[in-house]
């Protein structure tokens, strides 16, 4: 029986696949590929987890100069790359221009926030030492570093964290104040003179 890439929501990247033949692509919604079933099938919406699937060895190398077209991929070390933007190569790292290329990140802590990333909601990344969690999917642009956009961003707060202006606090959070222990009663984005027990709409003495 043949597998049917059928989008719904959002493109597809395909990886289909068998002993002589290696085909990739993109199903746009409103599309449909079909696979004859004597090949495999790799698909995922998400390009990085796309990457992340893909057979490394079945890839040329990524070149060390010329031309590259959007959408190609390429193996670097053990890892396939998708080129994000068409460009001519350069001699930096493919993860260390996410403008221009898709490397899978593994969403481990302790990353640092870079431009030109795709991240999704719950995606945790580090900013001026001040780790943030995603609140919106998007891909990262320069001007839109997290503390100058709140509505894509917050930053983590872990339980009894020291009480800190400029910090997007939700209901539930908990920090430390004067060395007393406050719980956030309204989601809000601190400032100077909201400390805890200034606004107590805003904090609950614990």
């Amino acid at each position: 029986m043949s597998t049917q890439i059928l989008p719904i929501n959002q493109p597809i990247y395909y990886c289909v696949s068998n002993t002589d033949e290696l085909l990739t692509g993109m199903t746009h919604v409103g599309e449909l590929t079909g696979v004859a079933p004597d090949f495999d099938v790799i698909a995922d919406a998400d390009p990085l987890a796309f990457v992340a699937a893909l057979p490394g060895e079945r890839f040329e190398p990524l070149p060390e100069s010329g031309w590259l077209e959007q959408g190609a991929l390429y193996r670097y070390g053990n890892e396939v790359v998708l080129v994000r933007q068409s460009h001519f190569r350069t001699e930096h790292h493919p993860a260390d221009v996410p403008a221009l290329f898709i490397v899978w990140r593994e969403d481990a802590p302790g990353l640092d926030w870079v431009a030109g990333e795709q991240v999704y909601v719950g995606t945790r990344r580090l900013c001026a030492g001040i780790e943030y969690e995603c609140l919106q999917a998007h891909v990262t642009q320069s001007d839109w570093t997290p503390p100058s956009v709140p509505a894509l961003w917050r930053a983590v707060v872990e339980p009894s964290a020291e009480w800190q202006a400029g910090t997007a606090y939700k209901v539930g959070d908990r920090v430390t104040y004067a060395g007393l222990l406050y719980e956030c009663r309204q989601a809000h984005t601190a400032q100077v003179g909201w400390e805890p027990p200034n606004v107590l709409a805003l904090w609950l003495p614990i």
